[in-house]
């Protein structure tokens, strides 16, 4: 169990390659879970220690029968076209499956992400998908909370972390990344070692700012 436990990143290890984890986002064609889909998965790894690998990264459009609004593709940029050329809603899946692997997800929101992504594999391939995951909007504020900041942006201002790109999930992922990058450090010099413990820090403050 001990060595389960450590391939996934929830305690510590003596190795002295760190850990891969992994930022996702998504783009969706709404925010109701029960009736929109996903448009989108953009993603790439990080070590444990915040060393981003931009190399590492994933992006794949789900191929949609309708496109979604024109609203709504003013929100994400990805056209009629792109989305009814897009790749089988299964074998999109399937390889967001193999990206992540066992790694643990982190996101900014992530139960929205965490919602979609989890019935896509439901509906699509119908496999477990019990990655543990870290919110770092719950994170950011257990660490800061004097910031009293609640979006990405706001983070990544705090911070001052410059991105040329935004709202695709590929640019997301990368811009959550660099935030993450900042905070792991941060978590560990308050004491806040592993996976598993940011996990708690970030469930606690929330619970106490409820």
């Amino acid at each position: 169990m001990f060595g389960l436990l450590k391939r996934l990143g929830l305690v510590g290890s003596d190795d002295s390659a760190p850990e891969r984890w992994v930022v996702v986002d998504v783009e969706t064609s709404g925010l109701d879970m029960s009736q929109d889909g996903l448009i989108s998965i953009g993603g790439v790894a990080m070590r444990s220690d915040g060393r981003v690998l931009p190399a590492e990264s994933f992006e794949i459009i789900y191929r949609q029968n309708i496109a979604s609004t024109r609203e709504n593709i003013l929100v994400h940029g990805i056209g009629v076209q792109a989305q009814q050329q897009g790749a089988e809603p299964a074998e999109a899946t399937r390889q967001f499956l193999d990206f992540v692997g066992i790694s643990p997800i982190l996101a900014f929101h992530a139960p929205f992400d965490r919602g979609f992504l989890g019935r896509a594999v439901k509906v699509f391939v119908n496999q477990p998908f019990d990655n543990p995951w870290l919110d770092l909007a719950e994170l950011a504020p257990a660490l800061d909370p004097k910031a009293g900041l609640k979006s990405l942006d706001e983070w990544l201002n705090r911070y001052d972390i410059r991105v040329t790109a935004r709202h695709s999930a590929a640019a997301d992922a990368f811009a959550t990344a660099l935030l993450a990058a900042r905070l792991l450090p941060e978590a560990r010099r308050q004491g806040v070692q592993d996976f598993r413990a940011m996990q708690k820090m970030a469930r606690e403050a929330k619970w106490l700012s409820s």
